[in-house]
């Protein structure tokens, strides 16, 4: 236990040159990575650096809870960090492998072998494998959960541009609506059109599905919720561009759009419009 204590006091001291080693060792990949990046390798260097003073942490110790939460919370902050900067998972885990190999590297030179039993060096082996397994399993968690947010965020703000609400005159306003509509972005439709409508205080919304290929039982109930919705705002909605199949679609689904406005075309729509 005094040569790991010895080891861990060597390891916390000298934190900052063995995360200089792993920069070095990375090489190129980790030189691109700069350049692509905002980050300076002083920043990168201290922040690997916690991680390796942790470890040094826990050999003096001789444990890992001390510094459990703190290796947990270093690594979920690193997955966001991976996502944020475009770093991919698997050259977040290469890093990881480095990472034992400059440790252990350390060790090797540094290990009193004359007093140190096969008991201690297991367990000094057992604390490292711990923490950076810890440390992989968190970070591939907290990067793919991310990850998965940050899609949705840019799914979420692509869905919204792709519903545009455009103003024809202060009372007509149109929203074609283009490409495959599912129930996510019928379910973005209602949201962003009585938004826009409550922000442009238009009293006609014409909602053109001429370039909608398909509409099933889900979307066509979201789009009578969508008109419903329009009605209780004080929006007159009127759909056009409905093709033959997607009418009969429609009406074989039994959905009643009798009270709704119906037209053949955009063009047909606006006329009537203006002249009422």
């Amino acid at each position: 236990m005094q040569s790991a204590q010895t080891l861990g006091k060597q390891i916390v001291e000298q934190q900052l040159e063995l995360s200089q080693k792993i920069s070095v060792r990375l090489s190129q990949k980790y030189n691109n990575f700069l350049q692509e990046s905002n980050l300076e390798d002083e920043t990168i260097v201290h922040w690997r650096a916690k991680l390796i003073g942790y470890i040094g942490s826990a050999l003096i110790s001789f444990h890992t809870d001390d510094v459990w939460s703190d290796v947990t919370d270093w690594a979920v902050q690193t997955g966001r960090g991976a996502v944020q900067y475009g770093v991919a998972i698997d050259e977040l885990l290469s890093t990881n492998k480095v990472y034992r190999s400059i440790i252990w590297e350390f060790l090797q030179e540094n290990l009193d072998r004359d007093i140190t039993t096969i008991e201690s060096i297991l367990k000094i082996n057992n604390i490292i494998d711990t923490i950076m397994d810890q440390t992989a399993y968190v970070f591939s968690v907290s990067f793919v959960e991310h990850h998965k947010k940050t899609l949705g965020i840019a799914r979420k703000a692509f869905m919204e541009v792709s519903t545009p609400v455009v103003a024809l005159s202060d009372e007509i306003a149109i929203l074609p609506l283009i490409g495959e509509l599912d129930t996510d972005r019928a379910t973005i439709l209602i949201e962003t059109s009585l938004e826009r409508c409550a922000a442009l205080g238009n009293t006609e919304l014409i909602i053109d599905l001429s370039g909608v290929p398909m509409i099933d039982t889900m979307v066509a109930s979201e789009l009578f919720r969508v008109a419903n919705a329009l009605t209780l705002l004080g929006v007159r909605p009127t759909f056009t561009g409905l093709r033959p199949e997607i009418a009969q679609a429609v009406v074989n689904l039994g959905i009643d759009f009798k009270k709704i406005q119906i037209m053949s075309s955009l063009k047909q729509a606006i006329a009537i419009i203006n002249k009422m």
